[in-house]
């Protein structure tokens, strides 16, 4: 499969790939809620609005999300848009163009492309600021003079499409930047180690922020090792780091895990030296049944996480199947033990909170549906009624009214919050292939 199939994160941010949390349940501005012609949508006039990237035709879709119609107007974007991911103040949605190889940044307001980052590689972790002055990507074949070691993490400005710094970096691949936005945290495709940049300092011999490698040892002083790093979150105050290793699920060694790192006990040199060997302290882990996906709610301190034990079985369509599971694991405690549901088959790639109840989305789930719905009591797990429509690239909720959008199998699909489809009296049928939704202020 193309990487352009591929998920993030996000990914989390991912964050994709990333920092905080990652559910779609925003909230109208008062300059939304009103009716008729919207001064502040200068293209489309509409109260409420989805985007749908479509990745045949290059172009974001635009779903008006008061009458569950598509529209005719799009917005253009790069070659082969997919992911769709929001700025942290909901201002800008970034759109990675996998085919051009680039991010385009849409503003919300005006409804206007306002900046094309061109990133000479591709990418599957990117983040951005709260003040959208800058961003970073981790862009694992990027050219930096040599095709021995290619790799960078490049920062850019989301507003302007310009570069500023690349970082050589080979293979960096995830990445994700603390609530202080002074460090981000890095994984290869090469190791399964952690990498600590740090943005307020340069070293001298290569004029751009080091990254240094870094040594993970618990309270009693025993080597910890990770599987199959890729997905980061931060506590509140920046002083920890929560890593998601999806262990087998990925293809790593081990199983999934989460590895608390105490991020005080990172000491840089005080010459910035690219390469340097860090020391820091892994305060506690835990075993889990799988970390492919994540949330974090920071205000709770509790993390949720969806993925698998890389356990198979083949269903009744003859189609290998990894299975599911979901875990609801409170940060409070390192004792605490993590509270786990079982859930539908597939590779977990999307995790949502849309008000309380949980949206996995998976791929490649054989003959069952690819999106399942888990309570916030964790008391049950239910799959969206069949028939299977596909893998499950996008979910989002129409904050408006309640409903929910989906992707599924290139195609565009709604429910109510309960999972009971809905079926709209307007066109809803992308032309092409529909590859994420979001729905945006």
């Amino acid at each position: 499969m193309k990487r352009a199939f591929l998920f993030l994160a996000l990914l989390g941010a991912f964050a994709l790939a990333g920092c905080g949390g990652n559910g779609d349940t925003t909230s109208q501005t008062t300059y939304n809620n009103g009716s008729g012609d919207q001064p502040y949508k200068p293209v489309t006039h509409l109260s409420h609005r989805a985007i749908i990237s479509n990745y045949y035709a290059g172009n974001l879709a635009v779903m008006d999300a008061t009458q569950n119609r598509l529209t005719t107007y799009t917005f253009a974007a790069g070659s082969e848009p997919t992911y769709l991911q929001s700025s942290p103040d909901g201002t800008l949605t970034l759109v990675n163009d996998t085919g051009s190889q680039a991010i385009s940044s849409l503003n919300n307001q005006q409804e206007s492309v306002k900046a094309t980052v061109i990133l000479s590689g591709f990418t599957e972790s990117f983040v951005s600021s709260q003040n959208n002055k800058f961003g970073f990507a981790a862009v694992p074949n990027y050219n930096n003079g040599s095709y021995r070691t290619p790799g960078a993490i490049v920062r850019f400005n989301p507003t302007d499409g310009s570069l500023n710094t690349q970082i050589q970096f080979p293979s960096v691949h995830y990445l994700g930047m603390d609530g202080l936005e002074k460090h981000l945290m890095a994984f290869t495709d090469t190791d399964y180690l952690p990498y600590w940049v740090d943005l307020t300092a340069e070293d001298p011999s290569t004029g751009v922020p080091a990254y240094y490698q870094l040594s993970l040892k618990n309270t009693l002083a025993a080597t910890v090792t990770l599987s199959q790093p890729r997905k980061v979150f931060f506590s509140s105050d920046s002083t920890k780091a929560y890593i998601l290793s999806c262990g087998t699920e990925c293809g790593g060694p081990g199983s999934a895990k989460v590895t608390v790192v105490d991020l005080t006990s990172i000491t840089v040199p005080a010459t910035p030296t690219t390469g340097a060997i860090l020391s820091a302290t892994v305060l506690g882990e835990w075993t889990v049944k799988g970390a492919q996906a994540g949330y974090m709610d920071t205000t709770n301190n509790v993390l949720y996480l969806a993925g698998s034990t890389g356990a198979s079985s083949v269903d009744s369509g003859g189609n290998t199947v990894l299975d599911g599971w979901f875990t609801e694991l409170s940060l409070s405690s390192l004792t605490n033990t993590p509270t786990v549901i079982a859930i539908g088959p597939g590779n977990k790639r999307i995790i949502r909170n849309i008000k309380g109840t949980w949206w996995i989305g998976a791929q490649n789930c054989g003959v069952v549906t690819c999106i399942t719905t888990v309570s916030s009591s964790l008391g049950s797990a239910t799959p969206l009624p069949q028939p299977a429509h596909g893998n499950a690239t996008g979910i989002t909720l129409a904050a408006n009214t309640g409903d929910v959008y989906t992707i599924e199998g290139g195609e565009f699909y709604m429910y109510s919050q309960a999972g009971a489809t809905i079926t709209s009296q307007y066109n809803t049928d992308v032309k092409g292939q529909a590859y994420d939704v979001l729905y945006i202020n």
